[in-house]
């Protein structure tokens, strides 16, 4: 796009040396020509992407760098289109003269204008006949270019959007993955650091059978890292930590206590696995995920969850369900029943919740009555306990230089056994012994533990992640709603599914409401240019009618209708389809103000245009396939790249826009000039309509007028 501007100056620079024109006077005047068209695209183009600036949420911090930047840059090329290119031109384009040209003066351009393009060559001859062709069935012609929208519409959804229609971002290949642990609540660190360890060799693949947990064997910690020889897709070997062929190395973080949200996508206790970079993989790093999962989901005594990086802004899991209530443990039961539904459903994994009972405890409640009996106070019985569990220092030991406290406490294994108390004998001040139970009461439970509140409500989230690749994750999430629409849920408690489906909700709103924008503000600015209503409604018709490029694009990838990059896409096909349109309509009007027929005049401007039009569609598609194909030059290794991870995000947009654009290429040379004849076609049927009411409105006046003029 950054490009357009100057090739419709240059170009129309050139064809003005072509026929003769100084080089000086060229430049003047053919940027003055087709400076008011110019500046009219590149606004329509800016029009088209300035309501993204204003894209609300997280999800605007993340793509409106996007509309800056091309408001920014197309307005620096519109400057540069129209100061600095014609003087360029005017220094260092040299046209060959041949005996046909004459030197043309500016007044002789100004009196008789320069000539269209002469019709010769296969190419202009080609499109003469068809436009000639067009012009003869022009109904036609645009019943076509409808029904092959609606038939490449029919063909996406039959062949992609029957299965997934919509998805919010392209699924990515993630560079790194978390395998998250969630502990029991206390757990020391020995009973961590042995769980950790059990799931660092299930990755490693040194565990046996994982998928059975009578034949899952620990074997020696040390020996589950030797290291593996693996080879990248360009060849080069290298030692791997796993029997995965893209896993590049494997870390272990491990704590007893934590303090963060365990919906974090690496939790405080977590296995990290590093991938290959995109371009060294084999096969998928997804496949390695799944793999991962299979491995770790019988290990007992942690809940584990395999969790992918997330690549872009944050948009939560693609199934999100927040329940909400007063009662803190009533909404933990609640949400282990819908973590049982979850699991009912096929290929929804990775499910988990952020419901937390705390630290189990004991509570000892003393009844002062029965220890008064025996002289024990609150104090003694706590120092007492205190003591046991704790220890208490009562003399030191030196060795040589060093002193050593002496501390009195229970046994390392007694203080890990709660049925110790029952046995714990207190020493009253009369020298007796009583047993603990004897006056107090021993009961277990627990404490509260991290509680979240949204919008001033209690509220415990349930989260799961969906394999994509078998189930598209709306039907999954319509599942989920179907199967909790029979869960009977306690009065005063609700649920509601956020996340992913959320955010997508909310974008799909904005985008929306940012498409209707930008066509009206297109639209505007095409009335103000051409001082018609007609003419932008040709304009906008022809960017409806080149979704179906768009729309053939994404059948051919097998891609469903991103909410985002598809998005984004169309918005920018509207902006450059609308370029074209407006120089070529600006030309034609030139020509018919100057006498011609409006068939002569509407084939002479597309032949005229037909150059600078193909080469803007050329430079536009040339410019997108690296981000298709993935590609380029890797300037860090000066090598050439055939792949990059880039490709998986912006695949559909460019997609998008080069179909589109190919489709709009025809729309523009052929359709916009058949909707121009047929328009005005139209214009004067309607104004020959009018003048026939008219007389036959005015007949009887004018007939008894000249009666009476007669009879005088």
């Amino acid at each position: 796009m950054l490009v357009d501007n100057a090739i419709v100056i240059v170009e129309n620079v050139y064809r003005y040396m072509e026929q003769g024109v100084p080089r000086i006077t060229a430049a003047m005047k053919a940027t003055s020509e087709v400076a008011y068209p110019v500046i009219g695209s590149t606004l329509t183009t800016l029009a088209a992407f300035f309501p993204m600036i204003f894209w609300p949420g997280i999800m605007g911090e993340f793509m409106k760098y996007l509309p800056i930047t091309l408001v920014i840059t197309l307005f620096s090329s519109l400057v540069v289109a129209l100061v600095i290119n014609p003087a360029l031109c005017a220094y260092f384009i040299k046209v060959s003269g041949n005996g046909d040209n004459k030197t043309m003066d500016a007044d002789t351009i100004s009196e008789a204008g320069e000539k269209p393009i002469e019709i010769k060559g296969v190419l202009l001859n080609s499109y003469y006949r068809l436009m000639r062709n067009a012009l003869d069935q022009r109904l036609i012609v645009m019943a076509m270019a409808f029904i092959i929208l609606f038939i490449l519409f029919q063909i996406w959804m039959f062949y992609v959007g029957a299965e997934k229609a919509v998805e919010f971002f392209p699924p990515i290949d993630p560079k790194d993955a978390y395998v998250n642990v969630e502990m029991p609540e206390g757990a020391d660190l020995e009973y961590i650091d042995r769980i950790m360890k059990k799931i660092e060799i299930a990755i490693t693949g040194h565990a046996g059978d994982t998928n059975d947990p009578e034949k899952f064997k620990i074997e020696d910690y040390s020996t589950a890292y030797t290291t593996q020889s693996h080879e990248t897709l360009r060849g080069d070997k290298f030692m791997g930590p796993s029997d995965l062929p893209n896993v590049m190395h494997i870390y272990t973080k491990s704590v007893e206590t934590t303090g963060s949200s365990i919906f974090e996508q690496n939790s405080p206790n977590h296995i990290g696995v590093q991938f290959l970079d995109f371009e060294d993989r084999i096969t998928p790093s997804v496949a390695d995920l799944d793999k991962i999962r299979n491995r770790v989901k019988y290990i007992p005594g942690a809940q584990i969850t395999v969790q992918e990086a997330q690549e872009g802004p944050p948009t939560g899991s693609p199934i999100n369900i927040e329940i909400s209530g007063d009662d803190f443990q009533t909404l933990g039961q609640i949400s282990r029943q819908v973590r049982e539904i979850l699991q009912n459903i096929p290929h929804v994994m990775d499910i988990q919740d952020d419901y937390t009972e705390g630290i189990p405890s004991i509570q000892i409640t003393i009844d002062r009555q029965k220890a008064a009996l025996f002289d024990l106070s609150t104090n003694w019985i706590g120092h007492t306990l205190k003591t046991a569990f704790n220890g208490l220092d009562v003399s030191t030991y030196r060795e040589h230089d060093e002193d050593f406290d002496i501390t009195v406490t229970f046994g390392e294994s007694d203080r890990k056994k709660a049925v110790v108390l029952k046995k714990l004998m207190i020493l009253s001040p009369a020298g007796l012994l009583v047993p603990l139970t004897t006056i107090a009461d021993i009961k277990y439970s627990g404490s509260l533990g991290d509680i979240v509140r949204i919008n001033h409500e209690r509220v415990v989230t349930v989260k799961a992640n969906v394999d994509e690749t078998k189930i598209p994750g709306p039907v999954a999430r319509q599942q989920a709603e179907d199967h909790l629409k029979s869960f009977a849920m306690p009065s005063g408690y609700k649920t509601k599914f956020t996340g992913e489906f959320e955010d997508q909700q909310e974008s799909e709103a904005f985008l929306t409401r940012a498409f209707a924008i930008a066509l009206f503000l297109i639209f505007l600015i095409l009335v103000t240019l051409f001082n018609s209503v007609t003419q932008p409604l040709i304009i906008m018709t022809s960017v409806i009618l080149s979704l179906g490029g768009a729309f053939l694009g994404l059948t051919i990838i097998q891609s469903p209708f991103g909410v985002i990059m598809s998005g984004v896409g169309v918005i920018s096909l509207a902006g450059v389809v609308v370029n074209n349109a407006i120089v070529l309509i600006d030309y034609t009007n030139k020509l018919v103000a100057r006498g011609f027929a409006v068939s002569d005049a509407v084939i002479s401007a597309g032949a005229t245009r037909l150059r600078p039009v193909i080469l803007t569609a050329i430079t536009t598609v040339l410019g997108l396939l690296p981000m298709v194909t993935g590609v380029s030059y890797d300037f860090h290794r000066m090598a050439i790249s055939y792949t990059s991870d880039a490709t998986q995000w912006w695949q559909s947009m460019s997609i998008v826009v080069i179909f589109g654009l190919i489709v709009a290429t025809f729309l523009t040379l052929v359709v916009v000039p058949v909707l121009y004849s047929l328009f005005n076609s139209m214009k004067v049927g309607g104004q020959n309509l009018l003048d026939a009411i008219g007389r036959w409105y005015w007949w009887p006046v004018h007939y008894w007028v000249g009666e009476s003029v007669q009879t005088r």
